[in-house]
């Protein structure tokens, strides 16, 4: 389980080495069914899917040590302005 705090700095901390891996965006969002845990979301694109390799968790050093903050990988178009 992570805050929203611990979410963003795992977003803050990670996020040059996911979008080096074919991450567009990230967000955070709270955790669906459960009461204040975040986890950090990466939006790729379907085509790049297969050739993506994302771990499950993001890990930040913690006042009690290490904590893994979940990823989750979510598939979308990047944005595009008109």
């Amino acid at each position: 389980m992570a805050t929203e705090s611990e979410a963003n700095r795992a977003r803050d901390i990670h996020q040059d080495r996911l979008t080096s891996s074919g991450v567009h965006s990230l967000s955070v969002e709270r955790v669906k069914g459960t009461e204040g845990s975040f986890a950090v979301v990466a939006w790729i694109q379907r085509a790049d899917r297969a050739k993506t390799s994302l771990p499950s968790s993001l890990t930040i050093e913690g006042k009690g040590g290490s904590i893994d903050v979940p990823l989750v990988v979510r598939e979308s178009k990047p944005f595009q302005p008109e």
